[in-house]
């Protein structure tokens, strides 16, 4: 876990220290102040859920940032009442800006994996995201650890294949 999210009490004073400002930021961009609040929240909420497996590369302040700015964009594409131009905000710099939101990244990843065998969505998953080795996924399908690892290998490969334009993922 990265700095300023590993527990409550310093998330508690992270968001005492950026929510003003954060809310300031997007108030200024789309001129309402109680849906400039809802959409840091928002933020905080997206942070606090994905606090186990967040990787930030830069700066704390520019990470949340640049997350708020992605969770206005996609307020504001799901408002009808909201009219703002989405180019302008996307065009926003943001020091030390990331390239993309975790969100959207895990996402297209997310959609990547439907394209896969079922037996390799499974097994990549039960390695990638939930963590389990290659010998509890073989005792857990009653299959070889070879076969785990060459389901992950080829699950590997179809991805690369399938996000290959998408950089920020596999570097």
């Amino acid at each position: 876990m990265n700095q300023g999210f590993s527990d409550i009490n310093s998330f508690e004073t992270l968001f005492r220290t950026y929510f003003e400002p954060l809310v300031n930021f997007v108030n200024s961009r789309i001129n309402h102040y109680e849906n400039s609040e809802e959409i840091v929240q928002d933020t905080f909420m997206k942070l606090w859920d994905s606090r186990d497996t967040l990787v930030i590369r830069t700066s704390v302040k520019s990470y949340l940032y640049q997350a708020t700015k992605n969770t206005m964009i996609d307020f504001i594409r799901k408002s009808k009442h909201i009219n703002v131009d989405i180019d302008s905000i996307n065009h926003i710099p943001i020091e030390g800006e990331v390239d993309l939101d975790p969100y959207i990244i895990r996402s297209e990843l997310e959609k990547a994996l439907l394209t896969l065998k079922e037996k390799n969505r499974i097994i990549f998953k039960l390695n990638k995201f939930e963590g389990l080795t290659y010998k509890e996924i073989a005792e857990h399908l009653n299959m070889s650890e070879r076969g785990v690892e060459d389901n992950i290998s080829r699950a590997v490969k179809s991805l690369k294949d399938i996000l290959k334009d998408n950089k920020h993922i596999f570097k």
